[in-house]
């Protein structure tokens, strides 16, 4: 694999990275107004698909992607409902019990996960699991906790911290896990479908559980209101469209190197850092203090010190 193409990757992740932090924003403010967990999940998905299904159209790949379903519908419901619907939903109660940065920082967990996760998946190198990428991800956790506790002096008790940890850290395992399994499930079968068309896929196999998820939500507290109509609208577009495309892309770009693979999954350290921002500046939380900004320092020096060695192959090669 070429160097080049590993920085791109890094760059179409940390570029995905800036859209997936609406919905931890989003998510908040949602929250703030009451609005229904199980509806936000749904209707995040629901929006997100149609915005898809309509861009495959005029694409004219809605139907070859329809073709690949077909052959093995299951593991497509299975995933997608996984993906769709398990890990938003667990992020999006989070909401519910800790800010949007808490859930942001705990969600790097995803990182190492990521990487613990590759013995268990697959049979080739990659099962490698690389020392240096795992070391460099423990000091991006580092600068992240470090962001936490700059944090901890605030409205929410113990016991809702506590509860928000927990339901992040299982999306964080559950991420990597349905990601890297799809697109193992796609290389093995030598489907010929875009990162735009794996998203939709995924998407049209979570509908059972959305549909679940949407009486659920009918059942608790009534149809959803026009505030968070229009926040789900912002979340499907730059998170469910943009972010999550833009990422699949990234992985994709990477998937046949375990190490490249766990930097791109890396560049969504990112994510906390554009929350706090938009948290900021949208829900007027205070920024953080000295330990915060040095945790900050840490998790971008940690995504520089993951494409030194790239960058010196491309340096190389000019040379």
């Amino acid at each position: 694999m070429q160097a080049n193409q590993k920085i791109k990757a890094i760059g179409i992740g940390l570029l995905a990275s800036f859209f997936f932090c609406s919905t931890y924003v989003m998510n908040s403010f949602i929250s703030a107004g009451n609005g229904h967990w199980a509806w936000t999940v749904s209707l995040r998905t629901l929006i997100m698909l149609i915005i898809l299904l309509v861009i495959l159209h005029f694409k004219q790949q809605l139907k070859p992607l329809l073709h690949v379903l077909k052959k093995q519908p299951g593991v497509w419901l299975f995933w997608g409902s996984i993906w769709f619907g398990v890990v938003y939903a667990l992020l999006t109660a989070a909401a519910e019990f800790g800010p949007g940065w808490l859930i942001a920082g705990v969600f790097q967990f995803t990182i190492v996960a990521g990487i613990l996760l590759s013995p268990f998946l697959y049979k080739d190198g990659r099962a490698k699991i690389p020392v240096r990428a795992l070391l460099l991800s423990f000091l991006i956790l580092v600068g992240i906790a470090l962001m936490q506790w700059s944090q901890r002096n605030g409205s929410y008790t113990d016991a809702q911290l506590i509860s928000c940890i927990i339901l992040v850290l299982l999306a964080a395992i559950v991420w990597p896990l349905s990601n890297r399994k799809l697109m193992l499930f796609i290389e093995e079968h030598d489907h010929k479908i875009s990162a735009m068309q794996r998203v939709t896929g995924t998407a049209i196999g979570s509908l059972p559980a959305i549909v679940l998820l949407m009486g659920y939500g009918y059942s608790e507290a009534g149809l959803p209101g026009e505030q968070q109509l229009l926040a789900t609208s912002v979340i499907s577009i730059c998170s469910g469209v943009i972010g999550c495309v833009l990422f699949f892309k990234a992985t994709d770009m990477v998937r046949s190197d375990s190490a490249a693979l766990a930097a791109v999954e890396a560049t969504q350290s990112v994510e906390i850092l554009a929350t706090v921002a938009g948290e900021v500046l949208l829900l007027g939380i205070a920024w953080p203090n000295l330990y915060g900004n040095i945790g900050m320092l840490l998790i971008m020096g940690g995504l520089i010190l993951y494409s030194i060695p790239v960058r010196r192959k491309v340096l190389s090669a000019v040379r």
